[in-house]
């Protein structure tokens, strides 16, 4: 597995990971289509278009990660960790998710946060496995209802902001 960072020419792609994965996740009958998914990719990489990385099993891109700045100049925010339905089990999640701090922490950031849905065991497992940390109490998602958690991970000490890297 190969862990790049993402750019223009890979929204489409990760586009298609998170319609899929979303779709097997929450047991949808039809996959939503590209023109479904692609605005939400291209807003969480509006403001911060380096936090984006994607997972390639040979030349298929299987996994993405995108996010961006959130409340303060030192905190990211993780909009998307999405695994092609195909690839679950493969550890790619893990992968991209190993591959954070260290983007992080260049890009001036130290800590970053993310939402998820209490019922999405798998997620839960791997986030809390891997040293992300509960934040706050669950609440109800703003337009589905269903209840998600924040959490949060520490990757370096709070500095001046972002400029200062």
């Amino acid at each position: 597995m190969e862990i790049i960072r993402g750019g223009a020419e890979h929204v489409d792609a990760a586009a298609l990971i998170w319609a899929h994965a979303v779709a097997a996740r929450d047991g949808y009958a039809e996959v939503p289509t590209l023109a479904e998914a692609r605005p939400g990719v291209e807003n969480a990489l509006a403001n911060e278009p380096s936090l984006f990385l994607l997972a390639f099993e040979g030349d298929e891109p299987v996994g993405f990660l995108a996010g961006g700045p959130h409340q303060t100049d030192d905190h990211a925010y993780v909009n998307y960790v999405g695994v092609h339905p195909d690839a679950w089990g493969n550890g790619v999640g893990e992968a991209l998710l190993r591959a954070l701090p260290g983007l992080l922490v260049e890009r001036g950031y130290a800590a970053a946060q993310l939402h998820v849905f209490i019922d999405n065991v798998r997620g839960v497992r791997l986030y809390e496995r891997l040293g992300w940390h509960k934040t706050g109490a669950a609440a109800p998602h703003p337009r589905s209802g269903r209840v998600e958690q924040r959490y949060e991970i520490l990757v370096a000490t709070p500095g001046p902001g972002r400029d200062a890297v």
